[in-house]
């Protein structure tokens, strides 16, 4: 029994050895598998990381791209430009928003673009190849991830005509720098530094005025020769509040000689700063805004006329070739005005009709004079006449107000100005939101989203840019 007993405990013995062997060798083939679950852990722990990268490569990118791509639409505003042109300068802006990135070259040379100039678009996208860290361990996952970026732009599709109507009377002194400087800052936005007139797509005209404008050589022509001091007014009549010629033949034709200007003012801008027709030379639009100077009162209306007249298909014949305004019509034409002033109006003008006649009884020569045509005196029967017709202007002085004369006719210029599809930017510069200047410029604003006040030399500056801007009509698409 012991024997047996003996025997059956050394077999015992032998199997619980054996169960440790095979104890031992399952723990063997187990040690594989938590070490390819680790590399897995680590992958999947690690992918974060690479996606992480990749998405802010992308966020980056995509600040960058839409950069790039309001450059290109502020220029493809106010230029036209070669499909080479915006490849350089769209490649140039990219580049100098990524240069951090360390994707330059990839992210360049994927760089395309689409312009739809039907409605003003441009699409822009590129894509760039970011290795992976983690991902690609072990031949698991990719060894780079693709980003794509893409954007898309509006720009203003449309040629501009823009006039600048600036009061540069007594008042405004001590702010003709600030003027100056506003108008700088539209200018460098509409028509920037560098761009070659035959390029630009945008025209301005500038008009200062006081209690006339200077129209230089023109005055003659439109005064019927009687302009002094190169300075210009108003008109009255049937024509007074219409964009028609100088030169158009009323009902009456008795009255051609009154159809013409007045140049009844020696107080007007001096030579320095007469009217400058719609140009895109940027040279000559900066000398005029350099000129400016300050002196005289206010007769808004006149600017106003004058600015209309500027961007009127009507007066193509007397402007040089290059400043002739485009059609009403043009669907592919935008026309502005920009009407500035710090001020009352309290100036307008007057004809004085003189008739003088000359009797065939030898009776002598008489004088009759009434003022708007109203004709006075009275003839003997015995005499027969030969009468001449001549007309004085003359320049009336008056309060400030906003129903006063001057004030008047300055908004009834201003909405026939808006009726014939021009959008009228109004600038009041002062504190004083009851006044009549401000009262006037925001009656002649198109909208209330077209009325400025600034009561500041800052806010007047901001004005001008934001208007710049409006003009332009940049911004991403949703």
């Amino acid at each position: 029994m012991l024997v047996g007993f003996g025997v059956t405990a050394v077999k015992h013995e032998t199997s619980l050895i054996r169960l440790r062997k095979l104890q031992e060798d399952r723990r063997g083939s187990i040690m594989p598998m938590f070490a390819i679950l680790g590399v897995l852990l680590m992958v999947i722990a690690g992918a974060a990381v690479d996606y992480s990268r990749a998405v802010n490569n992308r966020e980056k990118m995509a600040h960058a791209l839409d950069a790039a791509a309001l450059t290109l639409a502020t220029k493809l505003s106010t230029s036209v430009m070669t499909d080479s042109e915006i490849d350089s300068l769209l490649s140039d802006a990219f580049a100098a928003n990524i240069q951090t990135l360390g994707l330059d070259d990839v992210a360049i040379a994927n760089l395309t673009h689409v312009v739809n100039p039907d409605i003003g678009l441009v699409d822009i996208a590129t894509t760039v190849t970011v290795p992976t860290q983690f991902l690609s361990i072990g031949g698991i996952g990719p060894d780079s991830l693709t980003v794509h970026v893409k954007t898309e732009v509006n720009y203003s599709r449309f040629d501009v005509e823009l006039a600048l109507v600036l009061d540069v009377t007594g008042s405004m002194r001590s702010d003709i720098d600030t003027l100056q400087e506003a108008s700088t800052d539209l200018l460098d936005t509409l028509i920037p530094v560098g761009t070659a007139s035959s390029d630009s797509k945008v025209r301005i005209s500038i008009i200062p005025y006081s209690q006339g404008v200077n129209l230089g050589s023109n005055a003659a022509t439109v005064t019927d020769g009687d302009a002094s001091y190169s300075c210009v007014t108003e008109r009255l009549g049937e024509a007074q509040y219409t964009d028609d010629p100088y030169d158009y033949t009323p009902t009456d034709t008795s009255l051609v000689a009154s159809t013409h200007f007045g140049g009844g003012t020696s107080s007007c801008p001096g030579s320095s700063m007469s009217l400058l027709p719609l140009t895109n030379d940027r040279d000559d639009l900066e000398d005029k805004i350099d000129a400016l100077d300050d002196g005289g009162g206010t007769a808004g209306q006149t600017g106003v006329a004058w600015g209309w007249y500027t961007l009127s298909p009507n007066w193509t014949n007397l402007w040089p070739a290059a400043s002739a305004p485009g059609a009403y019509d043009d669907d592919e034409l935008l026309k502005f005005a920009i009407i500035m002033t710090d001020g009352d109006n309290n100036r307008y003008y007057d004809i004085e009709e003189t008739e003088t006649c000359t009797s065939t009884h030898g009776s002598g020569k008489k004088s009759k004079k009434s003022k708007k045509g109203k004709k006075g005196g009275k003839k003997d029967d015995d005499d027969e006449e030969t009468c001449i017709t001549t007309y004085d202007w003359t320049e009336e002085s008056e309060y400030q107000g906003y129903t006063n004369e001057s004030s008047t006719r300055q908004r009834a210029l201003c909405e026939a100005m808006k009726d014939a599809g021009i959008t009228v930017y109004g600038i009041y510069f002062g504190t004083n939101t009851s006044s009549a200047g401000a009262k006037n410029m925001s009656a002649c604003a198109t909208s209330e989203s077209t009325f400025y006040q600034a009561n500041s030399s800052s806010e007047l500056i901001s004005a001008f840019g934001n208007i710049a801007k409006k003009i332009q009509s940049i911004y991403l698409a949703k």
